[in-house]
């Protein structure tokens, strides 16, 4: 596909899955892609974060008033409809939306050449991944309860588990397919990683030569096991104690993605037996997508979940750091 093509690439998510990589490389190298006739619209600091909040209304959830995001994904889109080329638009939070959100998105694009693209990770990461960014995000449920109520307790139905509805790729491409649907699979663990900028390029249609990989931003700061046990700790000491938004910009961003995830130490790896619950919904969702003929790009092994060893520790087998009641104190002088 030629870049000169007026068409509209909707990275879509899914959450941790590269997301922070290929965002933070597409806005490092805003000028040398719209030299080669690709748009990765910037209308102020996080807009593409607040277009996708708009979308899905879930604005109180990310500390914001529906008056910080109102209009931005309709501006991000006007932007699209008056470039003559490709235009990226990016975030993970728009995986989860409704078909209702979806229709409601794509309005503004009618008459474009959309491509939607799916990134998507193996489950055995997602599933510690998704567990830590709950813990970041206020939780504090340990993983055997995540995987007591989220990741053994999946019907298939419409009311499905959060991890469930924000990982399932096969649905998140049918729900947001507009014709044109792509899934691009993270390589496994050790491999490149400009690898994943060239499987996206692919999906995108675009050269992969238009930019150095190597110029990115840091990945989503990732928790060590005993610093993802201290944070429950604190959350638990913290409820009904914070405001949403004070919580988000002390605990998560300073404390957690700040302090916490610059610790050395080792980071959970998913229990070897949810070997066969993973690997089940792996090949379901697979055989879909063929099904469904997405492009994929890159390997579909590559989704086969990662896990520990059958006499690994679990991520609950760990003692805390420090003491919590002192890391809140220190907290506490931070907050309102």
């Amino acid at each position: 596909m030629s870049s000169t093509q007026q068409r509209v690439v909707l990275h879509v998510g899914l959450p941790k899955s590269g997301t922070t990589y290929l965002q933070g490389l597409l806005a490092a190298n805003r000028d040398r892609l719209r030299a080669a006739g690709i748009l990765y619209p910037f209308l102020r600091p996080g807009a593409q974060f607040h277009g996708a909040v708009e979308v899905r209304g879930s604005h109180a959830k990310f500390g914001l008033s529906a008056d910080d995001v109102a209009g931005t994904w309709a501006a991000l889109c006007a932007r699209a409809r008056s470039f003559e080329g490709t235009t990226i638009i990016s975030h993970e939070v728009l995986a989860g939306a409704s078909p209702d959100e979806v229709r409601a998105a794509l309005e503004p694009l009618a008459g474009l050449e959309v491509h939607v693209v799916v990134t998507a990770r193996d489950l055995g990461r997602q599933s510690v991944a998704h567990w830590q960014e709950e813990v970041k995000l206020g939780a504090t449920y340990s993983f055997a309860e995540f995987e007591a109520t989220q990741l053994r307790a999946d019907t298939g139905g419409g009311d499905r588990p959060h991890f469930w509805h924000a990982q399932d790729f096969a649905a998140c491409l049918r729900r947001w397919s507009t014709g044109h649907a792509h899934l691009v699979t993270l390589p496994r663990p050790g491999a490149d990683p400009a690898e994943l900028w060239r499987r996206f390029a692919a999906a995108a249609g675009i050269d992969p030569g238009v930019l150095d990989p190597t110029d990115q931003a840091p990945a989503n700061p990732s928790l060590g096991t005993a610093e993802i046990a201290l944070l429950r700790a604190v959350n638990a000491g913290l409820v009904g104690r914070v405001e949403r938004g004070e919580y988000l910009r002390v605990v998560k961003r300073g404390y957690a993605e700040g302090e916490l995830a610059t610790r050395p130490g080792p980071r959970p790896v998913a229990p070897h037996d949810l070997a066969e619950v993973l690997g089940a919904a792996t090949a379901a969702w697979l055989a879909q997508v063929e099904q469904d003929g997405v492009a994929v790009h890159g390997d579909p092994a590559d989704l086969a979940p990662v896990l520990g060893g059958p006499g690994d520790p679990r991520p609950d087998d760990v003692a805390l750091p420090e003491d919590p009641a002192s890391v809140i104190r220190a907290l506490a002088a931070q907050l309102r």
